[in-house]
């Protein structure tokens, strides 16, 4: 659920894919997904300070500007990165797959999609304590441990765990978080 009343601050944003189909199992996917987040993270100011791509959903904890509108940058970003992946499930024959994300329903006008990659519905949390940064920093570094994709967070290859572990840059700049807790 997209609230309209959030404008800015500190939230958690938990996204899934189309039908949980587990398309972030594949690396080219997760670069574009967050090649993506790179581009509207520059063009919409805002801050990214933690995420996760798992198999089939994503979690993103970032600072959200005042003077712009989340509904307005979840519905381009989300859009921006499912037409990428399409392209690539094209570019790759991957038409099997491509299929499964497929509407079920036919679109109403020419233009419109055909297929969807990252549901259209979206849980937002807004954050207002360092304890609760923090708890969902942690949560979020290790979804992959606890789901047994990884046996670090810092193993895990699409999260920002890697960066606060100063162990790699990422695709999509982290804006790292040193929290007191209150």
């Amino acid at each position: 659920m997209e609230p309209t009343n959030v404008k800015s601050g500190y939230l958690f944003i938990t996204g899934s894919v189309y039908r949980r189909i587990p398309i972030f199992r594949y690396s080219a996917p997760c670069r574009i997904f967050l090649r993506s987040l790179e581009a509207y993270r520059r063009s919409y100011g805002l801050r990214l300070h933690a995420y996760v791509l798992m198999p089939d959903h994503y979690h993103l904890l970032l600072w959200f500007p005042p003077e712009r509108r989340l509904a307005d940058f979840l519905r381009d970003f989300k859009s921006l990165a499912g037409k990428q992946i399409i392209d690539w499930l094209r570019r790759e024959k991957l038409e099997q797959l491509l299929d499964r994300f497929r509407l079920a329903r036919p679109p109403k006008q020419r233009r419109d999609a055909r297929s969807s990659i990252l549901q259209q519905k979206t849980h937002v949390k807004v954050l207002s304590t360092s304890r609760a940064l923090g708890q969902k920093i942690e949560y979020i570094h290790m979804n992959p441990v606890v789901e047994r994709l990884a046996e670090s967070p810092h193993l895990y290859l699409h999260s920002s765990a890697r960066a606060y572990a100063g162990t790699e840059l990422t695709p999509a700049k982290v804006d790292l978080l040193e929290l007191p807790y209150d």
